[in-house]
């Protein structure tokens, strides 16, 4: 059994300390730092045997001890004092960003093309300059490679069975690296001359964690070992996360809402990991803001929230915090800790031996070697759709196993590959339903690769912003007014298949010489020869990117002729439809029981940089609308619920609720 799954509340202490900070650990007292995580709830800590400043916290051959730690072995009395209450220590090293080593063999750097070294002075925010930038080192440098592995071999030597397992961390190349001598060896050697960033950078973590991840299976058999290589996961899986996954013993999603990573993020690759085969767990943070955010601490809500939801979707919890430089943990952080992980242990008999059971998937429209942001807008867009109408979903690629899913989405720019659209058409051979948009199901080349669906197509839209004008058989709603779609779409030709929006464009496209008003030019009063939406046999197709629309403006046009679809194809949301979109639903499965997990809680931009959840939202005076053979639900711990014709009548009670349907699977 894979150690999350029995230590599944872990606390990441980071302890990134400046060699020019005095009295490093002068106030550690091992007993009170146990007990401390201990009485948080805490069954799983990170510690540190070296940082990203290159400090090692152990008397070291092969590095730079800490100089202010006097040769005290921190690392081995934090690892001893845990152990001794049963809380695991899995050790924490860095791989690229390592100042000491940087500054003393500054060939290890990494390079671009015009020689100079990578880097940019920005924060890990990844906008906000600020002086004092992480160097960044070239795991490809056999020297370097070398010095880590030695590094390796002295842990193994020195704490042996007494270590829990490895974080391996920053194992990435700079967007504008690597050019080295060793960089460009190794892009001959693999035939990635002329290859895009995201491809090379794959390759080249691929190869790095197979060889490290062979010698730490054979250094310590039973430890875990996860490298954090950034979380880029493509359509394609020979790119990415995806392509390296057996050299991880389980997998770690790092996503801090308050950071740059916002609250969209966390669902799309939780979606995608946890259909992977593996355990894994959610890695958010304390913090108000981000990593290293000394004295910042976020408000009880937003914690509940971010662990809350990975639980309910099968993960476990790391929840990040920094060890200050003295040495004894901040007090308010294992406060907001202890309290939300209290909670997760109550719950966790509930969600014991449960397995997903999405409705729908969703395939991972990011393309190697293409610009992210827009289609990681995509994938955040229709992800939010599917939690707001309360379709349970799972991320999918090329790998995924789409038996049992009722309907796939391809979002805007999903790139067909062979083995991609071999799943595809078996699935809809088999009776699986489609929803696709914009440039969705084009293979590399720019051909449509869906020829089971008789879809053709004339370019782009000749003028835009566009207008939909949906049939009110499809959409009363829409039907009332023309509304606008704001990005520019394809032209899908309509012969032999039923439109339910037609697309109207503007009198004109606006410039500098002919407008009108403030913002987009009107609509015209005719429809234009290419729809906006047409159907066909179990699939429906939008002509618009809709997903990144939705995320990118919140255009509740798109997200309402998206829900007309979903209803047409598959019907209403099974457990949740009616209720407000800022409730989300979690339904699992454990034995003929349904298991649901009802969240509400509301992110609100009420700072110019971050989104904050201060309070639980309530579920009182709303119904959960149930198939009939699901109203006898009860609420974990405590009573049933009552039921009215419509379904369940849901409790005056705020942020979580648990409920237990018996036998709701049951012949």
């Amino acid at each position: 059994m894979n150690p999350l799954s029995t230590h599944g509340r872990q606390v990441h202490l980071d302890f990134h300390t400046s060699p020019h900070i005095p009295g490093v650990a002068s106030d550690f007292d091992a007993e009170a730092f146990a007990q401390t995580f201990a009485d948080a709830r805490v069954n799983s800590v990170t510690v540190f045997a070296k940082c990203h400043h290159g400090m090692c916290y152990y008397p070291t051959q092969t590095g730079t001890t800490h100089p202010h730690l006097n040769q005290r072995d921190l690392l081995g009395e934090q690892i001893e004092a845990l152990h001794s209450r049963g809380i695991r220590a899995p050790i924490y090293t860095t791989i690229v960003w390592e100042e000491d080593a940087a500054a003393r063999f500054p060939a290890w750097r990494q390079f671009t093309k015009n020689g100079t070294f990578a880097g940019d002075a920005l924060a890990t925010d990844l906008k906000t300059p600020q002086p004092g930038k992480w160097k960044w080192l070239n795991f490809l440098h056999p020297d370097y490679q070398d010095y880590f592995e030695a590094h390796l071999r002295e842990l193994a030597a020195r704490y042996g069975s007494e270590i829990d397992g490895f974080f391996f961390d920053i194992l990435m190349l700079h967007p504008s690296a690597e050019w080295s001598e060793s960089g460009l060896a190794f892009r001959r050697q693999q035939g990635l001359m002329d290859a895009p960033h995201a491809v090379f950078q794959s390759r080249a973590q691929q190869v790095f964690t197979a060889k490290f991840a062979a010698l730490v299976r054979d250094l310590v058999p039973n430890a875990t070992h996860f490298f954090n290589s950034g979380v880029h996961f493509y359509g394609d899986s020979r790119f990415g996360v995806r392509a390296r996954q057996d050299s991880y013993s389980h997998f770690e999603v790092e996503s801090l809402p308050s950071g740059f990573w916002g609250y969209d993020h966390f669902p799309r690759s939780a979606r995608l990991v946890m259909d992977w085969g593996k355990e894994w767990l959610s890695m958010t943070g304390r913090f108000q803001k981000q990593w290293g955010d000394f004295g910042g601490i976020k408000p009880q809500a937003a914690l509940e929230y971010e662990c809350f939801r990975a639980q309910a979707l099968g993960g476990a919890n790391s929840v990040g915090d920094q060890l200050p430089p003295r040495g004894v943990l901040d007090a308010a952080a294992y406060k907001l800790i202890g309290a939300v992980y209290s909670q997760l242990e109550a719950a966790e008999p509930f969600y014991a031996g449960s397995v997903a059971i999405p409705q729908v998937g969703i395939v991972c429209p990011n393309v190697a070697g293409e610009e992210e942001a827009p289609s990681g807008k995509s994938e955040e867009g229709a992800v939010r759709m599917c939690e707001e109408a309360h379709y349970d979903c799972v991320m999918l690629d090329d790998a995924s196993d789409l038996s049992g899913l009722e309907l796939v989405i391809l979002p805007d720019s999903v790139q067909i590959t062979t083995a991609l659209q071999a799943k595809l058409s078996g699935f809809y051979a088999n009776g699986g339903k489609l929803l696709i948009s914009y440039r969705a199901g084009f293979d590399a080349r720019g051909e449509w690769a869906l020829d089971f669906l008789p879809l053709d197509f004339a370019g782009e839209a000749e003028k835009w912003p566009t207008f939909w004008r949906a049939k009110a058989e499809f959409e009363a709603n829409l039907s009332l007014s023309d509304r606008v779609h704001y990005a520019r779409g394809f032209n899908v030709v309509p012969e032999g298949l039923e439109i339910l929006v037609e697309r109207v464009l503007p009198y004109f496209q606006r410039t500098d010489a002919r407008f009108c008003s403030h913002f987009q030019t009107p609509p015209q009063a005719e429809t234009d020869a290419f729809p906006a939406v047409v159907a066909g046999e179990r699939f429906v197709y939008f002509a618009d990117p809709i997903f990144r629309e939705y995320r990118q403006t919140g255009n509740l046009a798109a997200r309402d002729g998206w829900r007309a679809a979903m209803q047409r194809l598959v019907g209403a949301a099974p457990f949740g439809e009616g209720l407000p979109t800022t409730i989300t639903v979690y339904p699992r499965r454990r034995g003929d029981d349904l298991l649901l997990t009802l969240l509400h809680y509301i992110p609100v931009r009420k700072a110019l940089d971050i989104d904050v959840i201060e309070e639980r939202s309530s579920f009182g005076g709303e119904t959960l609308r149930v198939p009939a053979n699901a109203r006898n639900a009860r609420v974990f711990g405590g009573d049933e619920l009552q039921t009215d014709e419509m379904g369940l009548a849901l409790p005056n009670v705020k942020g979580r609720l648990l409920l237990d349907v018996p036998n709701y699977f049951a012949a």
